[in-house]
């Protein structure tokens, strides 16, 4: 017989917490009424008037009467509203803008009303775009969160109350303005014959609201003339992404007084080196092992090297330094990786290029004067480093009781062009270091096993930064981040951080892993652990399972309905030929539980979106049915359950089960993911 545990595995898996969401909740909508044996009812069937759903319909339908009249139908905002991490935005723009456009270009009216539509029906994730933002008191900010070389730059401007721009053109570019919280006006003023600002072309400034989808995007070009942007409050921040297609690198700035302009730079670095790139030395004190590699074959090399390696085994070190020792970057690398706009005049701008399932490539690109505050990389974590442009200096602390004890032990400068092994990272406290006052520069970092995330000892305590993957490159160097990042889903299982997702953006990478024949249940638990939703993507979902002739479909549980009982309520959101997935939404009334039971073979996988569940886990013995575990589940949790085949020879077809229930006033979300598909969801 086998035991209990080779019959049953049940795993709680716990997630890092994160701000929860602002808004409050209402009270729960009233049940519809659901008959019938064994049925649970997948989307809503009937409109809710308050709670949850019901707010975000009576909002949304506000909205759409009031402040959008030219839209007509019921839903029409929604059915068009796409949730976006910002990676799939900018795949999106690098699709749709002009590959190769020109300064000066003029205005395409197909392209601007495009873009425009699609900027203002896409809605993206604030926790994302809240890693981004930095926010200083005397101006507003610029910070990049995506690129496409020759194409366009997107850069997320924050700015606090009262602060505005001055007076400035685009330098030939197309500039499109995508609202993200707050509000903003916009002055025009045109061109006087002698090239100086003119009066101000509008009796009226033009506002653009972050809540109002038809009034959240704006676009300006030179020859629709000058403009000021302004955040008019006084009581909140406005954040704003803009992009400029093509890039550039400086303005002109008018005096509002009149008179001449003056150029003003849109970087805090410029070009250096021949054609406007960096030149790195070769070799770092050992002799090359041949002509130049870009960072693409690096990255490659490291895929084809750790695929030779025994599992459970680790590249040898002097392997990775003999491939890293003659990396450099191509042309098309540096403008993808370190041009001018990557730099900030904030802190150093480290992207992820490449992730697999052994190596993380991480480039780093440091305004002068910049470091990465102390910290470790963890215990039997290795770092290889190759500096291609500038210098540094590492920086390893002594050991004290508190991090703010602890003194710079010994200093190592890295010149330009040097690789280095640092084992000893791992364990050691460090940092690295531009001390240059007017030299930027460039560095490659190799991690094994993977790192995505790290965390700093500050004066503030303990701070947990993740490290981005880099959005919108192109060309030859496309293949190191945006293959090398879609295949590399299993790497997650030894990586820290965060991975923003749609359900849309979701569903393609089960898709991927649960298609697989060595499909990894710690995949898809790494990924469901470390992703984040934007949470107004499971609201709308919800809304859109109560409006009026949604389908009511039904997910049969094999037992009878409890009288009185209320039961949640599902929206089917993928049903594909490996993996059924299904948003929750659990409620509690009159202190009744909201119970689902689920007798299914295989795994299963319950992440909770908001609010809390209790799940338990059940077999039916000899006695009667026998618990097995019991466990709540908060707000981000994730459960994996995995259910063993139907008994042969008769008997009851599930011999185990699960039972969640929610007993909180509060209402919850959670999301389910049944693998394989559930054949009762027709």
């Amino acid at each position: 017989m086998r035991s209990a545990a080779a019959r049953h595995s049940a795993r709680f898996i716990g997630r890092r917490r994160l701000s929860p969401f602002s808004s409050p909740l209402g009270p729960a909508p009233p049940l519809t009424s659901w008959t019938g044996a064994g049925a649970v009812p997948l989307f809503l069937v009937s409109r809710p008037t308050s709670g949850l759903a019901g707010t975000l319909a009576e909002r949304q339908d506000a909205e759409s009467s009031e402040k959008e009249p030219h839209r007509t139908g019921e839903g029409a905002l929604r059915e068009e509203t796409q949730f976006l991490d910002l990676q799939s935005l900018i795949r999106q723009l690098r699709d749709e803008l002009p590959a190769r456009p020109s300064k000066g270009d003029p205005i395409s009216g197909e392209v601007v009303a495009k873009i425009t539509k699609m900027l203002q029906n896409t809605k993206l994730n604030p926790r994302e775009w809240r890693q981004h933002a930095v926010y200083r008191r005397g101006r507003y900010t610029r910070n990049i969160v995506g690129y496409s070389p020759n194409q366009f730059v997107a850069l997320l401007l924050c700015w606090e109350r009262g602060q505005q721009s001055p007076i400035h053109d685009h330098t030939g570019a197309h500039c499109f303005i995508k609202m993200l919280s707050g509000k903003l006006t916009e002055r025009h003023f045109a061109w006087a014959p002698d090239g100086s600002a003119g009066p101000e072309a509008d009796a009226e400034p033009l506002t653009m609201d972050a809540s109002v989808p038809s009034m959240s995007v704006g676009f300006m070009h030179d020859s629709l003339g000058l403009h000021r942007i302004e955040n008019p409050s006084s009581e909140e921040a406005a954040v704003s992404l803009h992009i400029y297609s093509p890039p550039f690198q400086e303005c002109l700035v008018f005096p509002p007084t009149g008179g001449p302009p003056r150029t003003a730079p849109m970087v805090s670095v410029f070009d250096s080196g021949s054609e406007g790139q960096p030149q790195a030395s070769p070799t770092g004190g050992r002799e090359s092992l041949g002509a130049p590699q870009s960072l693409h074959d690096f990255c490659m090399g490291l895929s084809e090297q750790s695929q030779k390696q025994e599992a459970g085994t680790r590249l040898d070190s002097n392997v990775v330094m003999d491939l890293l020792l003659p990396t450099d970057m191509s042309p098309m690398e540096w403008a993808s990786f370190a041009s001018p706009a990557h730099f900030s005049e904030f802190h150093p701008v480290q992207h992820v290029i490449h992730c697999d399932d052994e190596f993380s490539v991480i480039v780093t690109c440091w305004s002068p004067g910049q470091f990465v505050p102390a910290h470790t990389v963890g215990r039997g974590r290795a770092m290889w480093l190759k500096v291609v442009h500038g210098n540094l200096c590492y920086e390893e602390f002594s050991g004290g009781l508190f991090p703010w004890e602890n003194g710079v032990e010994s200093q190592k400068v890295l010149a330009e062009g040097s690789t280095s092994s640092m084992e000893e990272c791992g364990v050691r406290l460090h940092r690295l270091v531009n001390q240059s006052d007017n030299q930027p520069a460039v560095s490659v970092q190799v991690f094994s096993p993977p790192l995505t995330q790290f965390t700093f000892n500050t004066v503030n305590g303990t701070e947990r930064k993740d490290i981005h993957r880099l959005l919108g490159q192109g060309g030859v160097a496309a293949p190191v981040a945006a293959e090398s990042m879609a295949a590399s889903m299993r790497g997650l299982v030894r990586t820290a951080g965060c991975w923003y997702l749609s359900f849309s953006g979701l569903k393609g990478l089960l898709q991927g892993e649960l298609s697989r024949p060595d499909a990894s249940d710690a995949a898809v638990s790494a990924l469901l652990r470390k992703a984040v939703f934007n949470p107004d993507e499971w609201r709308e979902r919800l809304v859109q399972g109560a409006a009026p002739g949604a389908q009511s479909l039904a997910m049969s549980d094999g037992e009878p309905s409890i009288a009185g009982v209320p039961t949640p309520r599902y929206v089917l959101l993928a049903q594909e030929k490996h993996y059924t997935m299904l948003l929750a939404f659990w409620e509690h009334r009159s202190h009744e539980h909201c119970v689902a039971h689920i007798r299914s073979s295989g795994r299963s996988w319950t992440l909770v979106l908001e609010g809390e569940l209790e799940e338990r886990t059940f077999f039916q013995g000899s006695q009667g049915p026998e618990l097995r575990r019991a466990g709540t589940l908060k707000e981000e949790s994730l459960s994996f359950v995995r259910n063993p085949p139907p008994a042969s020879g008769g008997g009851s077809p599930h011999s185990e089960w699960t039972e969640r229930s929610h007993e909180s006033d509060s209402p919850c979300v959670s999301l389910h993911i049944y693998c394989p598909q559930l054949p009762e969801v027709s």
